[in-house]
């Protein structure tokens, strides 16, 4: 991995107002500094201060940002008024009680200043409960536009109200802000939200699922027997009714455990753990090999592919030669790092898609050569957001793009190739291959 010159590291972080006054080691790691504007001593890292922006010391960064916060009291004294608020006493902070006048109603409040402003919840409470007063006939004309008849007295706006749906027929306890302001409608049955149990019994039969337990409502889940395989099942009466969603077995999205290992035994894999699930990996020993694998039985039984990785023809495997190899692409401007056992077409094909080969490191066993692969591809990440797989926000992600990085920096500096081949060969030489 290529280091930074230290006298660089030192020059970009004296121009962010920090002096190092310890030796650089690497850009993940504290450096001892002193704030050139507070003289406290400060350890921030190279990567954080320079790759990402962050400030160095944290007083100093305090600091600025209670300037930004800081609220002149003459805008912050506007801005109520524009609520209709006057205030007439002096003003402290945002979130301490202002004493105003209210320009509607003409009483004293006391709101603070982020209430009002910020979120906009109004300054005066005696209008505010004004407003959630009316007339009585009026409210009640709304509510039966809106399809609910009220049968109680109305109180205000924010209270449940007990009506009849004059759809279904069902009492119902709707708020009129809820109905008329929010337009939610009043009606918690014929907006799915509460269903009749019988009804909802009818449903799940005519799915194929008979309930035995009490209807625990649209969304809990619902302990039932499928007609079909008579495995106990627990689906929702939301997922049924509105998506159609049945038995999870019947649909493949789950399978008996012994049902499993028998299917996996099958395919050649003898199971020597708990089944955790379909997509969960299992580890299992190949009948073939006698290696250890993790399979998934969704990927075994029901996709028919994966598996072991000795026995495979078509996948790179560990146990044989391989080799890892730096490819260039100049219309992208971008290098690929790769792995391949030897003698394989993964070069050649890269070659199409318009790769150049730029060099080869051969290594007796493929294990050797993934080693390299994720230690080359750790340091280039390492290095900050400058260095992650280069894929254009537009673009089609294409074989091997999370291989790779781009030459050109966001500085507008090029990166020679060699130096990336050269993080190949050092990962190489740590890992003492």
């Amino acid at each position: 991995m290529a280091r930074i010159d230290p006298e660089d590291a030192k020059a970009s972080m004296i121009a962010r107002s920090l002096w190092p006054i310890a030796d650089f080691r690497n850009t993940q790691e504290k450096w001892l500094c002193v704030c050139m504007e507070c003289g406290d001593f400060v350890s921030p890292r190279y990567n954080n201060v320079v790759n990402k922006g962050a400030g160095g010391c944290k007083r100093c960064g305090s600091k600025r940002g209670a300037s930004k916060q800081k609220l002149d009291a003459d805008v912050a004294k506007a801005r109520m008024i524009e609520k209709g608020v006057w205030p007439i006493a002096g003003f402290v902070k945002t979130l301490a009680p202002w004493l105003c006048v209210c320009m509607t109603c003409g009483e004293f409040v006391s709101p603070t200043y982020g209430s009002v402003v910020t979120s906009g919840h109004g300054g005066c409470k005696y209008c505010a409960v004004a407003s959630k007063t009316m007339d009585s006939v009026a409210a009640k004309e709304r509510m039966i536009a809106c399809g609910v008849w009220p049968v109680a007295d109305f109180k205000n706006t924010s209270d449940p109200w007990l009506c009849v749906c004059m759809t279904c027929g069902h009492f119902v306890k709707p708020r009129y802000n809820s109905v008329i302001h929010k337009g939610h409608g009043g009606c918690q049955f014929c907006g799915r939200r509460e269903v009749d149990p019988q009804h909802a019994k009818a449903v799940m039969i005519a799915h194929n699922l008979w309930p035995i337990a009490s209807f625990p409502g649209t969304s809990g889940p619902w302990l039932c027997v499928c007609m079909k395989c008579g495995e106990f099942v627990n689906p929702r009466y939301g997922g049924t009714a509105y998506r159609g969603s049945t038995c999870k077995f019947c649909a493949g999205k789950a399978v008996i455990p012994d049902t499993a290992k028998t299917r996996m035994i099958a395919k050649g894999y003898w199971p020597i753990a708990v089944f955790a699930g379909v997509r969960a990996p299992w580890l299992c020993v190949c009948m073939e090999c006698g290696t250890f694998n993790s399979p998934r039985y969704s990927s075994i039984v029901s996709d028919n592919q994966g598996g072991c990785s000795q026995c495979s023809t078509s996948g790179f495997r560990d146990d044989a030669p391989a080799l890892i190899y730096l490819m260039v692409h100049d219309a992208r401007n971008s290098a690929k790092v790769g792995i391949c056992n030897v003698d394989t077409g993964r070069i050649e094909k890269h070659k199409r898609n318009g790769w150049a080969l730029f060099d080869t490191h051969t290594f007796d066993l493929g294990v050797h050569a993934r080693a390299t692969e994720r230690a080359t591809l750790t340091a280039w990440r390492s290095r900050g957001e400058d260095w992650k797989a280069a894929l254009h926000h537009d673009e089609d992600k294409y074989d091997g793009f999370s291989e790779t990085v781009s030459l050109v920096r966001a500085d507008g500096h090029v990166t020679d190739p060699a130096q990336l081949w050269d993080d190949v060969l050092n990962s190489i030489k740590r890992l003492g291959l």
